[in-house]
């Protein structure tokens, strides 16, 4: 039997459903989450708690990834939703406490890495912040690059032109001791540029329009060196 109360509605505000909700979340099965979801409360999927927290946050917090995917492709919640406390989001959340699954999900479902909370902190920024204090980055330091998604015509840089549906180390930099500090990705192709102000290209080559005076496809360093002007995403 539904255990929906009388007076509960798409718009409940309830704060005891949004406690039931968050415990349930936090201690559930993904099975026992789910079913609770759909019969407790009509507003389950975006009621909140004193401190302004979701179903969503909670479920980035605690990595259950297979309940955020299903909150964000049956019931169209506001994955940029922010808590009152910090201003954070679920991508905040899930990197803070370390859930990368819960990360990449929300990455591909097209949530922005730089979403700021209310001390202009973006997700990146948590992961900088609470590194030990000994550690230091600086520009020369050695980069290593991943990419993932569509990879036809090579042009996320790997050898193969399978898709890649989670973040895959472009080999060929390291393996030649090149260390990237900026990539422009294209629809047809892509651009990374080194350190040291080397310019590589890869992807749709036809018509040479990759710079290198062929029409090949694969990850090759331009005949060209740095300032060059690097393509725009349109182009």
């Amino acid at each position: 039997m539904s255990s929906l109360m009388p007076d509960c509605t798409l718009k409940c505000r309830s704060l005891q459903h949004a406690l039931d909700v968050i415990s349930v979340v936090t201690r559930g099965s993904e099975g026992q989450i789910k079913a609770f979801l759909s019969s407790y409360c009509y507003n389950a999927a975006t009621i909140k708690d004193a401190f302004g927290r979701n179903v969503l946050h909670l479920a980035s917090s605690c990595g259950k990834k297979g309940v955020l995917d299903w909150l964000a492709e049956t019931k169209g919640v506001d994955l940029l939703a922010k808590d009152k406390e910090s201003g954070w989001t679920a991508l905040h959340r899930s990197i803070f406490y370390g859930y990368i699954d819960c990360v990449l999900s929300l990455l591909k479902h097209g949530v922005s890495l730089y979403i700021q909370d209310k001390e202009g902190l973006s997700a990146l920024d948590l992961v900088m912040k609470d590194r030990p204090a000994y550690v230091v980055f600086k520009k020369t330091d050695p980069t290593e690059v991943y990419t993932w998604g569509n990879n036809i015509n090579f042009t996320l840089g790997h050898g193969g032109q399978q898709s890649k549906h989670h973040p895959e180390l472009v080999d060929l930099f390291p393996r030649n001791g090149v260390y990237i500090k900026q990539v422009v990705l294209c629809k047809f192709h892509s651009v990374f540029l080194s350190q040291k102000g080397q310019i590589y290209t890869c992807g749709h080559g036809q018509g040479g329009r990759l710079g290198h005076g062929d029409e090949q496809t694969c990850l090759t360093c331009g005949r060209f060196s740095w300032p060059s002007v690097l393509p725009d995403s349109s182009s």
